[in-house]
């Protein structure tokens, strides 16, 4: 926290901290924050046999049941976005309410799980049917979905979704990284999202490759480029380098345009998640003639098979010294050395094609996205705004202090 508290502006920073407050963090009743471990363990006893019958599917505590962590890491389709510690920072950002569908068979063991979460969706009808009320499987996440040991507990999970979204009268939305079966959709409708880039890791690191000869060569002249810069990487350790990061990634979401993510989201994720090394925040910093500045950042969750390159902060001044393209030459290798199978890059707006040329660069390829629904949404989007106009507002929102995008960024996604 040195230089950002001392920093110029320091007031500026004073109201991003105060928007982004840190009320709402977890704590177990001694008043210690709670925090989950997700160490891989062997798969039995959650499959090898068959539990079909007698299964019920029920609402379990997902923040003291302790079948969940277990479970979730003897499977390996497991995502973060399952995690207990993901569920606990989507409460705390929106106030609204997340539960998980258990499905377990007779004797109590857990054969299956979905998350869903409450949205409010934006007032007046704003914009399409992804910022309306509904119920999702998640809400400001990439994709969730059921994670099962079977078929039958999967079909089970959907039904009870479903019924909940009818017994209530809302929308229900389910998001999935694969097409559920054709036999367990039942009535929900299928519509195909926008893809993700999966670069996949091969069992040794020597093997490690990113994508065409031409890809390897711009990937190692940008690494070699930041290292020439007196870029180094390192990850964080205490609060204080989040709070520095959170305004690189203020900047950042600022520059593309987006809301940020608030920062007791962030906060509650860190103090769940980053002892268990399922959090990891890779920074780059640089000697300069006034000490070490930290110029970029990348948050990184990991679970199952593989990690996912999260969210990222870099100021606009600083995207020439290749900072983003270090870490993540770092955190690849990482990820490669300690066993995991894929590094997910995210998904990529329309408005947005550099990102998929930095994502490919690395050698990541699109795979589909899901979006399920029941009923199926009227599509009645928002008509296209002009060029000019697009330009004008993107323009101008360039200009907006970030303490006030943070605020903004609150607000949206207290609804969404």
């Amino acid at each position: 926290m040195r230089s950002f508290l001392r920093s110029n502006n320091h007031l500026e920073n004073e109201a991003i901290l105060k928007a982004a407050s840190n009320e709402g963090i977890s704590e177990n009743p001694n008043g210690h924050v709670k925090v989950w471990r997700s160490e891989r363990i062997p798969p039995s006893p959650f499959t090898g046999r068959n539990y079909e019958s007698n299964l019920k599917v029920r609402i379990i505590d997902f923040l003291n049941d302790e079948r969940i962590i277990p479970f979730l890491s003897s499977q390996p389709d497991s995502l973060i976005f399952h995690h207990p510690a993901w569920l606990t920072a989507l409460q705390e950002e929106s106030g609204q309410r997340c539960y998980v569908l258990g499905c377990e068979s007779g004797d109590g063991i857990l054969r299956g799980l979905m998350p869903l979460a409450y949205t409010r969706g934006l007032p007046f009808n704003i914009s399409n049917h992804q910022t309306k009320r509904r119920i999702c499987s998640l809400p400001r996440t990439p994709f969730a979905g059921p994670i099962s040991t079977s078929a039958k507990a999967t079909e089970l999970l959907l039904a009870g979704a479903m019924e909940r979204a009818q017994i209530e009268n809302i929308q229900l939305q389910i998001k999935t990284d694969k097409p559920l079966q054709e036999g367990l959709r039942n009535n929900l409708v299928c519509e195909k999202w926008r893809p993700t880039y999966v670069l996949s890791l091969p069992e040794c690191l020597d093997r490690l490759k990113f994508g065409n000869a031409r890809s390897r060569h711009r990937a190692h002249w940008s690494v070699k480029r930041a290292k020439e810069l007196g870029l180094a990487v390192r990850s964080a350790e205490t609060e204080s380098d989040l709070y520095i990061w959170y305004r690189l990634y203020l900047d950042t979401m600022r520059r593309n345009v987006v809301p940020p993510r608030s920062f007791k989201f962030f906060l509650s994720l860190w103090r769940n998640l980053q002892k268990s090394g399922a959090l990891r925040l890779l920074l780059a910093e640089q000697q300069r003639d006034n000490g070490t500045v930290i110029v970029a950042g990348s948050i990184f969750l990991s679970m199952g098979n593989g990690a996912s390159y999260a969210f990222t902060g870099c100021l606009t001044k600083n995207l020439c010294t290749h900072a983003n393209d270090l870490i993540l030459w770092e955190a690849i290798r990482q990820a490669c050395r300690e066993g995991y199978r894929f590094l997910d890059f995210g998904e990529v707006p329309e408005e947005h094609p550099q990102l998929v040329r930095f994502k490919t660069k690395w050698g990541a390829q699109p795979r589909p996205l899901y979006r399920y629904y029941s009923p199926f949404p009227e599509q009645n989007g928002t008509p296209s705004k002009p060029r000019w106009l697009r330009y004008v507002l993107n323009s101008a929102w360039q200009l907006v202090p970030l303490s006030v995008t943070a605020m903004a960024g609150d607000w949206i996604y207290s609804y969404l």
